[in-house]
C-alpha cells in the first residue's frame, strides 16, 4: 500500500530551529497583529524608551526570524524529496500535490485569517526550485547570494546618490506622509476590531494586493533568496552533522558579530536619529546585508545547541513546536487575532509596546505545552497530518505508536 513516510527519524537541529524560528515569528508577526504593518518600519507615535526598545526587537528579530523559515522551508523539500524517492515513488508525483494544497491553504489563511501569510509565497517558490533540487549545494549558495546582492546593492546605490540630493523640503513632505499613514491605520484599526464583514473588506484587500504586488515583487524572490541558502546548508550537512562542531562555531561567532552590529544599528537609525534620507537609506542597507548573517547565525547556535547532552525541557519543547510547525503557524494567527481584532479581544492600537511585549511569552508557553502533549498521544500535530491525508490520500501513522518494550494503554 503506498502509505505516507512514517515521522521516525527527525532530524532534531531541524526541528529545534524550525521551533526557535515559530516563536521568534509570534514577536514580530504580533507587531502587525497589534499596531499596524508600518511599525515593522519605523515607530511612529513611540516614547523614547519604547522606540529604543523597539530598535533591539526589530535589530535582534524582524526578517530574521522569516528568513529561517524559509531557509527551513528549502531544507525541507530536500529531505522530504529524498525521503519519497528511497520510498521507491517519484518526488514529482508527492511534492508537487502537497505544494498544490499548501497553496490553497495559504489562500484561506490569507483572506480569512491574516493578510500577511507566506504559505502561498512558499508554495509558488517550490514550484520553481523543486525542479532544481538536484543542484549542487554551492550552485544553491551562490544563486542565494546573487538575490542577496539585489537587495542590498540598489539601497547602497541610492544611499550615496542621496548624498547629492537636495532634501531642504524633506520634512515638511515627510510630516504630510506621516500624517496620511497614521490617518491610513486608524481607518485600518477601525475596521480590524469590528465586526467579521468589516475586517474581511480590509483583509481581503490587503491580501489581493500582497499576492498581486507584493510576491512577485519582493516576496517570492526574498523566500527563494533564503530557501537556496537553506537547500545549501542542507546539502553541505550543516543540519545534519557534516559540519564540525569548531566549523560551526567559527562560522556562527563570524555571521554574527558581522551582522549584529549591522541590524542593531539599522534599526537604531531609525528608532533614534531625526528622519533624514541619507541617514535612513544606509540603514535600510545596514540592516538588510546583516538580516541573513543574524538569521543564518541563529540557526548555528540551534545546530551546536541541538548536539550537546540532554536536550531539558525547553530543548525538546522548541523542537516539538517545529515538528508542528504548519499547525502552530496558522494557530498563532487565530490567536494574534482573538487578542488583537474585533472577533476576540479588539486591543489593537490599546496596548503600548511594552505591553504587547508582555503577550509574547504566553503564546510561546502555551504553543510549547500543547506541542509536547500532543507529540506524546500522535504522530503528527492536526494540520500536518491533514496535510499528509490530502497529499497521500491516506490516514494511515495517525497515532503514535505505544513503545514494544512498555504495555499498552489502550
Amino acid at each position: 500500500m503506498n502509505s505516507p513516510t512514517l515521522a521516525t527519524n527527525r532530524i532534531e537541529s531541524l526541528d529545534l530551529v524550525r521551533g526557535f524560528a515559530l516563536c521568534g515569528l509570534v514577536l514580530i508577526n504580533g507587531i502587525d497583529f497589534g499596531f499596524g504593518s508600518t511599525q515593522l518600519i519605523y515607530p511612529l507615535d513611540y516614547s523614547e524608551p519604547d522606540r529604543a526598545l523597539w530598535a533591539v526587537v526589530m535589530g535582534l528579530g524582524c526578517g530574521k526570524f522569516a528568513t529561517l523559515f524559509s531557509a527551513l522551508f528549502g531544507a525541507g523539500m530536500l529531505l522530504f524529496c529524498e525521503r519519497v524517492e528511497a520510498s521507491g515513488r517519484r518526488a514529482a508525483s508527492v511534492y508537487l500535490p502537497r505544494l498544490g494544497w499548501l497553496l490553497l491553504f495559504g489562500m484561506l489563511h490569507a483572506y480569512l485569517l491574516w493578510h500577511g501569510d507566506i504559505l502561498v509565497t512558499y508554495a509558488l517558490a517550490g514550484f520553481v526550485l523543486f525542479w532544481c533540487r538536484n543542484w549542487s549545494a554551492k550552485i544553491f549558495a551562490i544563486i542565494g547570494g546573487v538575490l542577496a546582492a539585489t537587495f542590498v546593492i540598489p539601497t547602497v546605490i541610492g544611499a550615496i546618490a542621496s548624498h547629492f540630493v537636495d532634501f531642504s523640503q524633506f520634512s515638511e513632505g515627510a510630516k504630510g506622509i506621516m500624517d496620511s499613514i497614521r490617518t491610513e491605520e486608524e481607518k485600518e484599526t477601525e475596521a480590524l476590531t469590528g465586526s467579521w464583514g468589516e475586517q474581511m473588506k480590509v483583509r481581503a484587500l490587503y491580501a489581493f494586493v500582497v499576492q498581486l504586488l507584493g510576491i512577485p515583487l519582493y516576496l517570492f524572490w526574498f523566500a527563494a533568496m533564503n530557501m537556496c541558502f537553506g537547500m545549501a546548508l542542507f546539502k553541505s550537512g550543516f543540519f545534519t552533522g557534516g559540519w564540525s562542531r569548531d566549523r560551526v562555531r567559527k562560522w556562527t561567532a563570524i555571521i554574527m558579530a558581522a551582522g549584529l552590529p549591522l541590524t542593531l544599528g539599522g534599526y537604531a537609525v531609525f528608532a533614534l536619529v531625526t528622519p533624514s534620507p541619507v541617514p535612513l537609506l544606509w540603514a535600510y542597507a545596514a540592516l538588510l546585508a546583516g538580516m541573513p548573517l543574524v538569521a543564518f547565525g541563529y540557526a548555528g547556535l540551534g545546530v551546536m545547541w541541538s548536539e550537546r547532552g540532554d536536550p531539558g525541557f525547553l530543548r525538546r519543547g522548541l523542537a516539538a513546536v517545529g515538528r508542528m510547525a504548519f499547525t502552530n503557524y496558522i494557530a498563532q494567527s487565530v490567536i494574534l487575532g482573538l487578542i488583537y481584532y474585533g472577533h476576540g479581544l479588539g486591543l489593537r492600537g490599546q496596548l503600548d509596546f511594552r505591553e504587547a511585549l508582555l503577550i509574547v511569552p504566553a503564546v510561546w508557553l502555551a504553543q510549547i505545552l500543547v506541542s509536547v502533549w500532543w507529540l506524546k498521544r500522535f504522530r503528527f500535530g492536526p494540520l500536518e497530518w491533514l496535510w499528509r491525508r490530502l497529499t497521500y490520500g491516506s490516514t494511515a501513522v495517525r497515532k503514535r505508536p505505544t513503545p514494544p518494550s512498555l504495555p499498552s494503554s489502550r
